[in-house]
């Protein structure tokens, strides 16, 4: 699995509001500080509010702040709201995709990547923010 730089960047970007002290801060000074474009900042930034790990402010002394304490938000609460979940294999996304019915019972590929992704998500999880700001 690859993080993409979208979570990279949703990760950089939540730990910069959790290290403003619950104070507002503007996506120009969010972008700046995490040296994401503006653009993509404000992209990253609804997906988050949408998912309410951020509050958005409008008006002029607007701006966004951490909408959960550091503790209760993990790296799988942020893939979620910027990818839709972990993903491994086509399996998991397109039932399509996987054609169990074909390979029969010789296929281990899918319980065994199941596996791979219930384990993975479990230790995403475990890391939360607050781990990384310590």
């Amino acid at each position: 699995m690859l993080i993409s730089r979208e979570v990279d960047y949703g990760i950089r970007i939540m730990i910069i509001l959790c290290n403003s002290n619950v104070e507002k801060k503007d996506a120009k000074e969010i972008a700046q500080t995490s040296g994401v474009s503006l653009r993509f900042t404000l992209k990253i930034l609804g997906k988050l509010t949408s998912a309410t790990l951020v509050k958005s402010f409008r008006g002029a002394k607007g701006g966004y702040v951490i909408n959960k304490d550091p503790k209760e938000i993990n790296i799988y609460d942020i893939i979620c709201a910027l990818e839709g979940g972990v993903k491994i294999n086509a399996c998991f996304e397109d039932s399509e995709a996987c054609n169990l019915e074909k390979c029969g019972a010789a296929c281990n590929i899918h319980s065994n990547l199941n596996t791979i992704r219930i384990n993975l998500i479990k230790d995403l999880k475990e890391v939360t923010l607050d781990t990384l700001l310590k």
